[in-house]
């Protein structure tokens, strides 16, 4: 990491202040699969690089998270990496950061909140492991996000 940014670090803790609880553990990335597997993305790294206002974090890289929420159930802090990740996607789209190859991945992300789809078989095997059902999450004006009822059919 270089220098820190402290424009882009105030801009981001104040729309993301989760960002101030993650003491940099490493919980989250214990079991990330998309860093178990790819090892070019890990949330502790993108939570660091926010913290540092690092220019760099929004790349193709913060697009990799699978969206398991898996970081989110294991931290410690309650920094909700998670959370943290969506709406550093959501930051990138407001500010037009995001690479013509992932619009695709960006209409989704405006549309579900999840860079990619959730399954309604994702959500069975959820709940045989005991974990909460995912929804669809409705980003606001602000970043923040508030999870939808998912319709009943």
């Amino acid at each position: 990491m270089n220098d820190i940014n402290f424009k882009l670090r105030k801009e981001l803790t104040g729309k993301i202040p989760e960002l101030l609880k993650c003491f940099q553990c490493g919980t989250c990335v214990s079991s990330c699969p998309a860093e178990k597997y790819g090892k070019a993305f890990s949330p502790r790294r993108k939570i660091l690089a926010a913290l540092y206002g690092d220019e760099k974090i929004i790349n193709k890289e913060l697009w990799k998270c699978v969206t398991c929420n898996s970081c989110n159930e294991r931290c410690p802090q309650d920094v909700n990496p998670y959370k943290v990740l969506i709406k550093l996607k959501n930051y990138a789209i407001k500010n037009n950061l995001v690479e013509e190859s992932l619009k695709d991945q960006e209409q989704l992300v405006k549309k579900t909140g999840f860079a990619i789809p959730i399954t309604d078989r994702a959500n069975r095997q959820r709940e045989k492991l005991g974990l909460k059902k995912l929804n669809n999450i409705k980003i606001l004006e602000d970043f923040s996000i508030e999870h939808e009822e998912k319709n009943k059919e």
